[in-house]
């Protein structure tokens, strides 16, 4: 009788992340526009909002891509925790977009 692997694949973490790219993106997006916010990332600080709402759209489909792929069914530990720590870190620049989020509105 074969033990049971209760490590979970990684399609739910892919799922997250493919959601919170996206929304920062367009979260970003919005902020730069209107100028509320200036992109932190120093990768991305040189272009226009639009290409940079380009640039996440596009890793939000490549990530959904790996779905399809055999990656997402790996049940390997340290990949589990790489995209635990990439949605950590994007929740946590959710929560920064929060901060600004209410004045896109007033103004």
């Amino acid at each position: 009788m074969a033990i049971p692997d209760n490590r979970a694949p990684l399609k739910k973490y892919i799922w997250l992340l493919i959601i919170l790219n996206g929304l920062d993106g367009i979260l970003t997006y919005f902020g730069l526009t209107r100028g509320l916010v200036t992109e932190a990332n120093p990768l991305l600080s040189s272009f226009a909002p639009f290409t940079i709402l380009g640039i996440k759209l596009f890793l939000s489909v490549c990530l959904f891509g790996l779905l399809f792929t055999t990656f997402a069914g790996i049940r390997k530990t340290f990949w589990r925790y790489t995209f635990i720590f990439a949605n950590v870190l994007y929740s946590m620049i959710l929560v920064l977009h929060l901060y600004w989020l209410p004045f896109l509105f007033i103004s």
